[in-house]
């Protein structure tokens, strides 16, 4: 998904719960991608961009680290591993949590997206 939203404002459309936040990320959002397939992120992903996925092992944080991605949220309300947590505070990336669904969650971001501009100014 394209265009730009604030992470504040994301946080709020999804009704995320902040799991790690030390304030590294304070950019707006441009790509958002939804995938629970390591392939996909590490072939499709672009750096600085949100990750909503199911998956919570540590795996998913070695593979946003190489892609460069700044924010996961995880969908279903799941909680990461202990040592998701921690490489996600050694690589500095966001981690968040949303009651919705994958779908649920891409459709709140498309409609709010689509109410926006895609110019950043």
């Amino acid at each position: 998904m394209k265009g730009f939203l604030p992470l504040e404002e994301i946080i709020n459309i999804l009704e995320a719960d902040t799991l790690l936040d030390d304030g590294w990320f304070r950019k707006d959002i441009y790509t958002i991608y939804s995938s629970d397939l390591m392939s996909d992120i590490l072939s499709f992903s672009n750096s600085k961009s949100l990750l909503l996925t199911g998956l919570i092992n540590p795996q998913i944080i070695r593979t946003a680290e190489m892609v460069d991605i700044a924010v996961i949220c995880f969908v279903h309300n799941k909680l990461p591993h202990e040592e998701t947590v921690n490489l996600a505070r050694q690589n500095e990336i966001v981690l968040l949590s949303t009651k919705f669904s994958m779908f649920e969650a891409c459709g709140k971001l498309y409609t709010a997206k689509m109410s926006m501009s895609d110019d950043p100014k």
